[in-house]
C-alpha cells in the first residue's frame, strides 16, 4: 500500500494512505474548488481524516521519510 506523509504548518504530520501524486491532486482539487474547506483522505488504519490545503507545508511518500 502507498503511504505519504503531509507534513502541516504547526510542525505536526499525518501519515495517510494513496501514493503522492494521488494525495497531491485531492489536496489541490480542494483548494482550487473552494467549495469545500478540508481534503478528506484516509489515515494508515482507514480512519478518515481532514486536512486543510491551506495548512500543509509538504507531503512525502513514507518511505523517503526518515
Amino acid at each position: 500500500m502507498d503511504e505519504c506523509r503531509i507534513t502541516c504548518a504547526d510542525g505536526g504530520t499525518i501519515d495517510v494512505q494513496g501514493d503522492l501524486k494521488a494525495v497531491v491532486d485531492e489536496l489541490h482539487k480542494v483548494f482550487t474548488r473552494r467549495e469545500h474547506t478540508f481534503a478528506v483522505l484516509k489515515d494508515l488504519s482507514g480512519t478518515p481524516v481532514a486536512v486543510r490545503p491551506e495548512a500543509v507545508l509538504h507531503v512525502r511518500p513514507r518511505d523517503t521519510v526518515g
